[in-house]
């Protein structure tokens, strides 16, 4: 079958290649359009803690053991995709953390960016109109010596 038949038929409600039913095709995501930190930014962020803002380390608990930033929370995006869709108990239990509230300014950071954005979006389709990036992420914080900062 080609693509287009593949299309067709998916818009017809027969045989949906994306969720393997019929019906129609998934519903499309809205992608947030907040702010992005520098290292700069960053640096005064976990310097001069606010507690309406939350740096939100989206890597493995593994990576995050070598280096993160000081006052980040760790909830994991490769073994925890839609950690922001959780209940508050669940985020509890599978995090060790409260969830934060919707009132505050989620800032993801990873490695590289990549699995930041894809969580900021989980968060931002659930419920967090407030989100932002580090989008330099790990890789611009240790470039810069945020790794040999003392807090």
């Amino acid at each position: 079958m080609g693509i287009w038949t593949a299309l067709h038929n998916a818009w017809n409600g027969n045989n949906n290649p994306y969720t393997g039913t019929g019906g129609s095709l998934p519903m499309p995501v809205d992608e947030p359009t907040g702010p992005s930190y520098n290292f700069s930014q960053m640096k005064d962020l976990a310097t001069n803690r606010k507690p309406s803002v939350i740096l939100v380390d989206v890597r493995e608990p593994s990576e995050y053991a070598v280096v993160h930033i000081p006052g980040s929370i760790n909830v994991p995006y490769k073994s925890h995709p839609n950690g922001f869709a959780l209940d508050a108990s669940d985020f509890q239990s599978s995090f060790g953390i409260a969830k934060p509230t919707q009132d505050k300014e989620l800032v993801f950071f990873c490695a590289s960016g990549m699995r930041a954005a894809k969580a900021r979006s989980v968060a931002f389709n659930n419920g967090f109109p407030n989100t932002a990036i580090y989008s330099g992420s790990m890789n611009d914080w240790v470039s810069n010596g945020g790794d040999k900062l003392s807090f």
